[in-house]
């Protein structure tokens, strides 16, 4: 009942498919499935057989597949995003990651910054960049004035692109901290998602599992999504 509810909720996945075939070759795991989340096991009398170890470790491995690893991929993915949001933001340090986000038309298409150009701080309040090819000085130039947020005025300077950075105001900085705040708050709610997806998961896959054992794999899923939620706080 688990392995074929499971099967029609993760149909389009072609790790999860792998991970059922492997069930269906090794029937005795579907015992162990149901029951994949028990700290403990019963003692068995007499001279009762002991059940395998290996159909136990692989039956654990695809659950960590099917619900684990889906919800750690989306919170890292998340953090991942925040992290490279907020060092685009300037809040008074100058740095090169300012110029992370920053894409350049070069030979007919758009290059990150970072492939077609070295950014070195020359000073707090100036930034040079020497492009690997002069004569995309101008398209750099552009392409740091068009960034979003930062209002730049880079100078072509043979191949290289000379960027003034003036200090930010006490606006900018409260519109920075304002744009930080909800950059993260937007990064909680995408974290909150994985953990309504990871319920809904483990509930549609739960026939045949104890209460016990549901409430303690939800249980699990919350303590992840809890972790990630105080990282978004401290960046």
């Amino acid at each position: 009942m688990l392995l074929a509810r499971t099967a029609r909720l993760l149909q389009h996945s072609t790790r999860t498919a792998a991970c059922l075939q492997r069930l269906q070759r090794r029937p005795p795991v579907v015992t162990t499935v149901q029951r994949s989340f028990a700290k403990k096991k019963k003692k068995g009398k007499g001279k009762q057989p002991v059940e395998a170890a290996p159909a136990t470790d692989d039956a654990v491995d695809i659950f960590a597949e099917l619900f684990d690893a889906p919800l750690i991929a989306g919170l890292d993915k998340t953090i991942t995003q925040l992290e490279t949001t907020l060092k685009t933001m300037r809040g008074g340090d100058v740095n090169a990651e300012l110029f992370d986000a920053c894409a350049v038309e070069a030979y007919g298409d758009r290059q990150p910054l970072a492939t077609v150009a070295h950014v070195a701080v020359a000073s707090p309040t100036l930034v040079r960049i020497s492009c690997f090819d002069p004569q995309l000085a101008p398209a750099v130039a552009k392409a740091v004035a068009d960034i979003e947020g930062l209002s730049l005025n880079p100078n072509v300077s043979g191949g290289d692109v000379v960027v003034p950075i003036p200090r930010p105001s006490k606006e900018q900085r409260g519109a920075l901290a304002k744009a930080a705040g909800a950059a993260a708050e937007e990064a909680k709610k995408r974290a909150r998602n994985h953990r309504r997806d990871a319920h809904d998961r483990l509930k549609k896959a739960s026939g045949g599992v104890s209460e016990d054992d549901v409430r303690a794999k939800k249980s699990a899923i919350d303590e992840m999504v809890d972790e990630a939620s105080k990282k978004i706080t401290k960046l």
